[in-house]
């Protein structure tokens, strides 16, 4: 016996112990079996719920039929035995009618509501019927009202006529029918399953035994070679199919292997090929790696020159920051002191926050006696250039504070306006062309007299005061259109200073248009002015520092990844407890 033949008969016999050992629960037939089995049980169940539901309906409809039949039929004779007051009548009708099983009690009764005659069937014993009895529960109590012909035609009532079935005995009848359904029923299932089964088997199981049989004899290193066994009856059904796709197969593999030969042959001699050309590739690589070391030396100087060049841009960049923190500190410390407005005032919060290190916004504090003046500026730009303006701002105001002596919030803005201009050398005509610089800002002046409890307010640009009533929401006070300071911009031809009534336990705000000009939401957007009044007023109750740190909560949510635009500043002011305009 050849070694192949030996490796064919083991594979055959190793098959076949196989197939035998495979568990009654793991084959086809008992898969089949239970899956037929329980198909058809459920198809069953749904097909008997059905069939019992009509069932269950037709009683009822039956019933309800021949109880209604029977009383046409009793009616006569019980209303002849209440007209003529005759018990042995009425007992006659009230037997009969106790015949039917359904019956539990039959009661006869006058116009006068006395009974002539009654009956009432002993109750069947405790049983698993009356947990069930709910099905006929609603039509057990039958009323038939009785009525005597008189000689001249007249139908003149007599009485009731009342008949009760027993909702039991109606169940219990019924679901002994469900009963016998039921198990005719499964009875049903069962016998075809196993005749499903046996077909089945007949038909799929023994054929797919035999080709598993055949498979297993299957010689790896010749599949081409294998014999086809015969399924008869199969030729054109899916085993059929399945034969040929199989010997289809088989041939492919035979040919499959018959050209990994072939091709074992060919790639014997491309790897011969394949070594003399390493063998030249070898030589030619190492020419290029000693070309690539004279390289190697080139791009190391240049990185020396790059790291040298990095190093300079490093310092100078610190030099830049620092310059721009220095610039920062100067800036802050031409900003007021927060205790600069005194006890007078009842709560002052200020939020000041540049785009960078430095910007173009400024405000300023100061008392003057009973007088509280507040400022705020928005000046051109931000950054570096927005500082300088600030400066020069800064600068201009405290001359402008230190050399009037009533302060008025629209004077205050107007002489701001001419020492910029004549500061910054733009008092000149638009046509000179000295300087090419066309800076200015937008500033808004609110003043306070804590003795007298009057405010005070003028603005010139897009700076508004809002005003908090905590009874009637925000008041927005624009002020005079325009600009300050700039050279191609004349000056407002007035600015008007308005005085405003300010309820009691009302809060100012000022505010630079960095707060409104944000962008952000779905779809993207400013935010705008409106969208901070509604934030205010739904937190008006909160303290200013809460109110100012909720508020920048809200813009940074609102601006999620979208960087900032320009500086923002908020001043939010309560005069007091008891302020309010006399």
């Amino acid at each position: 016996m050849t070694r192949s033949t030996e490796s064919v008969v083991g594979a055959s016999d190793e098959a076949g112990t196989t197939l035998s050992r495979i568990p009654l629960r793991h084959s086809l037939t008992f898969k089949q079996a239970a899956v037929t089995l329980l198909v058809v049980l459920l198809l069953g169940l749904s097909v008997g719920t059905l069939e019992l539901l009509l069932d269950w309906r037709a009683m009822r409809v039956e019933v309800r039929e021949n109880l209604e039949h029977t009383l046409d039929l009793v009616e006569g004779s019980a209303a002849e035995a209440l007209y003529q007051l005759n018990p042995e009548l009425g007992s006659r009708v009230v037997d009969g009618l106790l015949v039917f099983e359904a019956v539990r009690y039959v009661e006869l009764r006058d116009d006068f509501g006395r009974v002539l005659a009654s009956q009432e069937r002993p109750p069947l014993a405790a049983s698993a019927f009356h947990r069930w009895s709910g099905l006929f529960a609603d039509m057990t109590d039958f009323s038939r009202p009785l009525r005597q012909v008189e000689p001249d035609g007249a139908r003149t009532e007599v009485g009731v006529l009342r008949v009760e079935l027993s909702p039991e005995r109606l169940t219990e009848r019924f679901l002994q029918q469900a009963a016998r359904g039921a198990f005719f029923g499964v009875a049903r299932a069962v016998a075809i399953s196993l005749l499903v089964v046996i077909l089945f088997y007949l038909m799929i199981t023994r054929p797919l035994l035999r080709l598993a049989r055949a498979v297993a004899e299957i010689d790896p290193a010749r599949p081409g070679y294998w014999p086809t066994p015969e399924l008869r009856g199969h030729g054109r059904d899916e085993l059929g199919l399945l034969l040929a796709h199989l010997r289809r197969l088989l041939d492919a593999s035979q040919d499959g292997l018959d050209q990994r030969d072939r091709a074992q042959d060919e790639l014997t001699a491309l790897t011969r090929e394949l070594e003399q050309r390493v063998r030249e590739r070898t030589q030619a690589l190492e020419q290029a790696l000693n070309d690539l070391e004279t390289r190697k030396d080139e791009v190391e100087h240049a990185f020396e020159e790059l790291d040298w060049t990095h190093r300079r841009l490093s310092e100078a960049n610190r030099l830049l920051l620092e310059s721009h923190a220095y610039a920062r500190r100067i800036q802050t410390s031409m900003l007021p002191d927060p205790a600069a407005l005194g006890d007078d005032v009842g709560e002052v919060r200020v939020h000041w926050e540049p785009l960078h290190l430095v910007g173009g916004d400024w405000y300023w504090l100061e008392r003057r006696g009973d007088q509280c003046l507040i400022l705020l500026a928005d000046c051109t730009g931000h950054g570096v250039p927005g500082a300088f303006v600030t400066l020069v701002l800064a600068s201009v105001t405290e001359q402008v504070l230190r050399e009037t002596s009533a302060w008025e919030p629209a004077a205050i803005l107007a002489d701001i306006d001419r020492r910029v201009r004549r500061r910054l050398r733009q008092d000149r005509s638009s046509d000179w062309t000295g300087l090419d610089s066309d800076d200015g800002l937008d500033a808004a002046v609110l003043l306070w007299d804590a003795g007298a409890h009057t405010l005070e307010f003028a603005s010139v640009g897009g700076i508004p005061l809002l005003c908090l009533d905590p009874d009637k929401g925000i008041t927005t006070v624009r002020g005079t259109r325009g600009h300050l300071g700039y050279q191609s911009l004349k000056p407002p031809d007035a600015i008007a200073g308005r005085r405003i009534a300010v309820p009691p336990g009302a809060t100012l705000y000022l505010l630079t248009d960095g707060l409104t000009d944000q962008m952000g939401g779905a779809p993207r957007r400013l935010l705008g002015r409106r969208r901070i009044v509604e934030w205010l007023e739904s937190h008006a109750a909160l303290g200013l520092s809460d109110q100012i740190d909720g508020l920048c909560r809200m813009l940074t949510d609102y601006r999620a990844d979208e960087p900032r635009r320009d500086d923002m500043t908020l001043i939010a002011f309560r005069p007091g407890s008891d302020a309010g305009v006399k």
